[in-house]
């Protein structure tokens, strides 16, 4: 049940940020620039140090190229992948999570409801 309204709630703080970044989207392209806001510039707009600091981890001790000596490959989860899904448009992507998250955890929480009753 906990699990539920932590998803919906996560879906809830996914779904502000979207509208923040559609409000961003808008005020760009009424100074007259084309352009929409990244996921990457997003999130470096409001927490630079975070994701320095996801990157490091990541590099670091999540992808096993860096985190296996005896592999000896470069790098393959951070610089090809998440940062491939950094230059999607924010606003569409946030969304999609929001609605990812308050599915699951509708699902989640019915399921707990049900099974009380």
């Amino acid at each position: 049940m906990i699990v539920g309204r932590v998803l919906i709630l996560l879906g809830i703080c996914s779904f502000i940020l979207t509208l923040v970044s559609n409000y961003l989207d808008i005020v760009l392209q009424i100074e007259g620039k084309n352009e929409i806001t990244q996921l990457g510039q997003f999130w470096f707009n409001f927490a630079p140090n975070s994701l320095q600091s996801a990157e490091s981890i990541i590099s670091r001790y999540v992808d096993p190229c860096s985190a296996l000596d005896i592999l000896d490959c470069s790098g393959f989860i951070w610089h090809p992948f998440i940062s491939t899904i950094l230059l999607f448009p924010a606003a569409p992507m946030l969304a999609l999570l929001s609605f990812i998250f308050i599915a699951f955890g509708s699902k989640k929480f019915k399921k707990k409801r049900k099974n009380k009753i």
